[in-house]
């Protein structure tokens, strides 16, 4: 049961949280936010989990496994995993410990994001795109630290599914989908 005096939570648009959201994070505060959308799952899970969010001490320190907020050339801002980092010498992979060359002749770092749900990856996602990285996730008011040991090598598990990821988020939102359809269906009479 809530209290009464619980806070309410308020749906604002990102234009309008975006410029409160990097004045805490530029004040050295943790900003926390209700996961929307569906690139991530089965990790975060849509309007249910939470992500505690830091501002990098330096952006161009991050290591792949780390799942920053950034923001795309055409404005949108993401919430992904680093699954590559490309110093212009050579380049990381998730889950590897060899590196091999880098990919272009520019010395600038790039980083390569991949949602969990997703298959397609992103490149050249550079440090300055960076705004916050996440620190904790929340899921049924338990805090899950994402630099955890057991955290990680789940995720590393998951990322080692790459050539299965299609059709096993596919049958993971099975249930959802069903469940949207029965409710459309029965509306409908």
């Amino acid at each position: 049961m809530k209290s009464e005096n619980a806070s309410q939570m308020t749906r604002v648009s990102q234009a309008q949280l975006t410029p409160l959201m990097l004045e805490c994070l530029d004040m050295g505060q943790e900003v926390r936010l209700t996961v929307t959308g569906y690139s991530m799952s089965p990790f975060l899970r849509h309007e249910r989990d939470q992500v505690v969010l830091v501002k990098p001490s330096d952006p161009t320190v991050l290591r792949t496994g780390d799942v920053p907020l950034y923001r795309r050339d055409n404005g949108q801002i993401v919430l992904h995993r680093i699954v590559e980092r490309d110093d212009g010498k050579k380049r990381r992979f998730y889950g590897e410990k060899q590196t091999l060359p880098s990919m272009h002749s520019s010395s600038g770092l790039t980083y390569t994001m991949l949602g969990d749900a997703q298959t397609e990856r992103e490149p050249n996602v550079r440090p300055e795109q960076i705004l916050a990285v996440a620190a904790a996730f929340i899921r049924d008011g338990k805090c899950i630290d994402c630099h955890s040991t057991a955290y990680r090598r789940r995720c590393l598990r998951w990322h080692r599914l790459l050539p299965l990821r299609a059709p096993l988020v596919w049958f993971y939102h099975l249930p959802r989908r069903v469940k949207n359809k029965c409710i459309r269906l029965f509306k409908g009479n």
